[in-house]
């Protein structure tokens, strides 16, 4: 047990964040290999068309992106809340919410990267020629009229992450959350006789 009003070392939590940041990795990877592609053709030197067929493979590439990242957010509070239990509380929400968002942008663009690995640049394709090429996720005027922007898909994880604590929190038996840093409140307290009635 901790004693009150001692901080924990900030080692766990510094490795908890870098954990959840390297995720992101895996998640831009995990999205480069599932993510359905769209097929588009060249139509001369300088442009290319997706037809309008292609655009719910579009919208599956985004949503795949979207739960991946809610799936994301509830793996990184596992990691954060059984492996950094003496930070647990607002600080250890904290964290993970920041490293979430950060581990959401490395998983764009790692995935992005991928993905453009794999598939042949429509630049380099002579005319006429088909191509494949994955969503765009950076959603620039994605909702006409409406909210939309870069920011949307990255709010996902944090999101999930902070419903996942709050369950966790909420479910705690004990009102430290098991970290163990509060004093015991009854330990202190004298039994005192009390009167009974007759």
């Amino acid at each position: 047990m901790t004693i009150a009003g001692r901080r924990p070392a900030v080692g766990p939590l510094i490795a908890v964040v870098g954990s959840v940041v390297l995720l992101g990795f895996v998640v831009g990877m995990i999205w480069a290999e599932v993510t359905p592609a769209m097929s588009g053709r060249v139509v001369d030197a300088d442009s290319a068309l997706i037809p309008a067929g292609q655009f719910p493979e579009e919208f599956a590439g985004v949503a795949t992106f979207a739960l991946l990242l809610f799936g994301y957010g509830v793996v990184a509070v596992a990691i954060s809340w059984f492996t950094s239990r003496r930070w647990r509380g607002p600080l250890g929400f904290v964290a993970v919410a920041v490293a979430t968002v950060i581990g959401s942008l490395v998983a764009a663009w790692v995935g992005t990267t991928v993905a453009d690995w794999r598939f042949d640049d429509p630049r380099s394709s002579p005319v006429g020629s088909t191509f494949e090429v994955v969503p765009d996720l950076w959603l620039d005027g994605a909702v006409r009229g409406g909210i939309g922007g870069p920011w949307v898909l990255f709010v996902c994880a944090p999101l999930a992450a902070s419903l996942v604590y709050l369950g966790l929190a909420l479910a705690a038996r004990r009102a430290d959350l098991g970290v163990g840093d509060l004093p015991d409140a009854g330990a202190d307290e004298r039994l005192e006789p009390t009167a009974q009635p007759m």
